[in-house]
C-alpha cells in the first residue's frame, strides 16, 4: 500500500480491480500480503511493436497499534520503474517503497523511509491508472517527464474531514522537499495543490502540480495544471501541461475514459522558446473480469504544434492486469 497517498489521494476511487490481501504468518499477526502482474502490448504505428511483463510486485503491510509499516517489492519487467536503459536494475531499485509510520491520533502522523511523492493526480502504478499511458509522456517518447517518483525521506501529515496538509523533506543531502494541501470539505470532491522545491540538488528544479476531481454517480471527472521548471542548463528543459479527463462507469464491470491533455517543453534551460507543444487525445475503454483480473485497450493520437515538427505516431495499447 501506498501509505504516503492515504491522506490526500483519491487511492480507492482510482482503482481498476481490488487487491485482497493476504494474511500471513500467525492469525492477528498483522502482516498481510498482496501485489499485482501488469501484462502489455504496444503498437505506435510504424510497424514497431512491444509487449510483455510490465511490472511485478509484491507488497507487505504490517499494522499494530499507532505503528504500521509497508515494504513494496518491484520484480520488474520491461517497462519496471527504476531500471536502466537495458532493463536491468541499479542497485536497491527494485525495492518500490520502505516506510514505517506513526500515528499520533486526532489525525496527525508522521511517515520515514522511501516513499512516493505526493505529485500529480495520475497514479504511479497501473493498477490505479484509468488508462495505459501518462498524459504527459513527451509525445510517448517518456514514460512521464513532470511528476516525481520515490525518494528517501520524512513526511509529516495532518488531515481533517475537509482539510489535510503533508510536509516532506529529503533525508538525502543536497535535496529538498515537497507541500501538499488538499479540500474534501464537499462530498465526493477533492482539490489538491502540491509544490516541491528541489533547487539544492545536483540537477536542480521546482515543480507543482494542481488539480480537482469530482465523482457524479458513475462518472468521475479531473482537471489538472501541471510544471516543472529546471534550475540547471544540464537538465535542459522546462515542461507545462494540463490535462482534463472523464471515466464513465457503465456497468459494474464495463468503463470508459476519456482524456484530452497539452505538454509544452522548451527547447533549453531558461527559455520560452519551444521545442514542442503536444496535445494528445485518449480513449481507453476497461473491462473487469472478476475480483482479481481486469483489462484495458486504449487508443491515443498526438499532435506537435511546433511549425516543422512531425506530428507523433499514434499508440494502440492493450493491458491485463492480475492483482492478488
Amino acid at each position: 500500500m501506498k501509505t504516503k497517498l492515504k491522506l490526500l489521494s483519491l487511492a480507492s476511487m482510482l482503482a481498476v480491480s481490488n487487491m485482497s490481501a493476504i494474511e500471513i504468518g500467525p492469525t492477528g499477526s498483522g502482516v498481510e500480503m498482496s501485489g499485482f502482474i501488469d501484462l502489455y502490448y504496444t503498437d505506435n504505428g510504424t510497424g514497431t511493436q512491444d509487449g510483455g511483463v510490465g511490472q511485478v510486485e509484491i507488497m507487505f503491510d504490517y499494522a499494530s497499534g499507532p505503528v504500521s509499516a509497508s515494504v513494496d517489492i518491484d520484480f520488474g519487467g520491461n517497462n519496471a520503474p527504476g531500471t536502466d536503459s537495458s532493463g536491468n536494475y541499479d542497485g536497491d531499485s527494485n525495492l518500490e517503497e520502505a516506510i514505517i509510520t506513526y500515528d499520533f491520533g486526532n489525525g496527525m502522523s508522521v511517515t520515514a523511509g522511501k516513499m512516493l511523492s505526493y505529485m500529480g493526480f495520475e497514479a504511479y502504478d497501473p493498477t490505479n491508472m484509468y488508462q495505459f499511458s501518462y498524459a504527459y509522456d513527451a509525445g510517448n517518447t517518456a514514460t512521464q517527464n513532470i511528476y516525481d517518483g520515490y525518494d528517501y525521506g520524512m513526511s509529516f501529515d495532518y488531515g481533517t474531514d475537509a482539510y489535510s496538509i503533508g510536509l516532506w523533506t529529503s533525508l538525502e543531502n543536497s535535496a529538498g522537499y515537497e507541500v501538499a494541501l488538499a479540500y474534501t470539505g464537499i462530498e465526493n470532491f477533492t482539490a489538491k495543490a502540491i509544490w516541491s522545491d528541489f533547487t539544492d540538488a545536483t540537477d536542480p528544479y521546482d515543480k507543482s502540480t494542481f488539480w480537482v476531481s469530482y465523482q457524479l454517480d458513475k462518472l468521475l471527472l479531473a482537471a489538472e495544471v501541471a510544471q516543472a521548471d529546471s534550475h540547471s542548463s544540464a537538465t535542459n528543459a522546462d515542461v507545462d501541461g494540463f490535462l482534463i479527463m472523464g471515466n464513465y462507469a457503465v456497468t459494474d464491470k464495463i468503463g470508459i475514459t476519456l482524456r484530452y491533455s497539452e505538454e509544452e517543453i522548451t527547447t533549453s534551460y531558461n527559455t520560452s522558446t519551444l521545442g514542442n507543444e503536444f496535445s494528445k487525445i485518449t480513449i481507453s475503454p476497461s473491462y473487469v473480469f472478476n475480483d482479481n483480473l481486469s483489462g484495458l485497450i486504449e487508443y491515443s493520437t498526438y499532435e506537435d504544434d511546433v511549425a516543422g515538427n512531425a506530428d507523433p505516431e499514434d499508440l494502440f495499447a492493450v493491458e491485463l492486469i492480475y492483482t492478488f
